[in-house]
């Protein structure tokens, strides 16, 4: 198996997005809301938009600018659909181990995956 340096900037970057976006969904006065609109998402299309807008504006365009990473807009699309597909299964299906999962051992494993959508 050969390993693949990870750039600094893509590492930070994961970690960051992960971290913002997880502070929002633990968070005692975020979480209420983050959980409704990523339940509200899944049966309204106008709900699924205003699900990627808060994301985009929250979290993915304030970690984007702040490491200095630029995506395509495809790119960032794969990436909120990460983020979603987590929330869901964390806080809303409540998937074991994901939802007891400590937040920086989700970082850690999810981290690779959001890394490697930036290279694609």
């Amino acid at each position: 198996m050969t390993l693949v340096p990870v750039d600094p900037v893509e590492r930070d970057f994961a970690v960051r997005l992960l971290t913002r976006f997880l502070r929002l969904c633990e968070s005692p006065r975020t979480r209420a809301r983050m959980v409704k609109l990523i339940q509200g998402s899944t049966g309204s299309a106008r709900a699924g938009r205003v699900l990627y807008r808060m994301i985009n504006r929250s979290v993915l365009n304030p970690v984007a600018r702040a490491t200095g990473v630029q995506s395509s807009a495809m790119r960032t699309e794969l990436l909120a659909s990460q983020l979603i597909g987590l929330a869901m299964l964390r806080y809303v299906i409540k998937v074991e181990p994901m939802a007891s999962a400590s937040v920086d051992e989700v970082i850690a494993l999810t981290a690779p995956s959001i890394r490697a959508t930036l290279r694609a």
